[in-house]
């Protein structure tokens, strides 16, 4: 699959979540909402090509873990052509994130 590299280190600021229950510490994972996940896309393509592209990562809460890779739609106004991305999460296992963002050159069929 040809992808172009578009964007990496865009930081989100979060914070670290963690739940104590009966002296118990079990660790929860961080979350971000769709929406904001995708804001955060559209503003590291927005840096690196100087255009901000229409970025849906769907509706479900996306999970703050290292590694993990997020795909969503990337277009642009006014044209209906829709290309897939792969944005994968660096986190030290807190609130706070990173991207690095590769989208197809090839549109989705």
């Amino acid at each position: 699959m040809n992808r172009t590299t578009a964007a990496t280190a865009v930081l989100v600021m979060g914070a670290t979540l963690a739940l104590g229950l009966a002296g118990c510490t079990a660790e929860v994972t961080p979350t971000v909402s769709a929406d904001k996940f995708a804001t955060t896309i559209a503003d590291a393509l927005e840096e690196s090509v100087g255009q901000r592209p229409l970025v849906d990562c769907g509706d479900e809460a996306i999970d703050l873990v290292d590694g993990d890779e997020v795909h969503c739609d990337v277009g642009a106004a006014g044209d209906d052509t829709v290309y897939d991305s792969v944005t994968t999460i660096s986190t030290d296992g807190g609130g706070d994130y990173s991207v690095a963002v590769e989208v197809d050159q090839t549109p989705k069929s």
